[in-house]
């Protein structure tokens, strides 16, 4: 084939199908693919932090009050001469020998 005969062959419906696979359709395809992507992981992050919001407050004060019932609940022990020397005697002895 001449240059002619390629030139028409290129003109009608097939040049519209290599510019399809062009680098510049490749290209195009690309970068809308990747707004599409970048999109979808934008609005699932937002509907995520709406869905799972924590109260931070209401867990805050939870948590103090859970703790403050422990405490009230304990009370003041004095230990005896020989619980002390026990405790002093096994922490005197882990230092020396430590397990771990």
């Amino acid at each position: 084939m001449d240059d002619n005969n390629c030139k028409k062959a290129l003109s009608g419906p097939d040049n519209k199908a290599m510019a399809r696979t062009s680098r510049r359709g490749f290209l195009s395809k690309a970068v809308v693919a990747g707004v599409a992507v970048a999109a979808t992981a934008g609005l699932a992050k937002k509907t995520g932090d709406l869905i799972f919001k924590e109260d931070h407050q209401k867990a805050y004060i939870d948590d103090l009050t859970q703790g403050d019932s422990v405490l009230a609940s304990r009370q003041y022990i004095v230990m005896t001469k020989e619980e002390k020397r026990d405790l002093l005697k096994s922490l005197f002895e882990f230092h020396k020998n430590p397990v771990a």
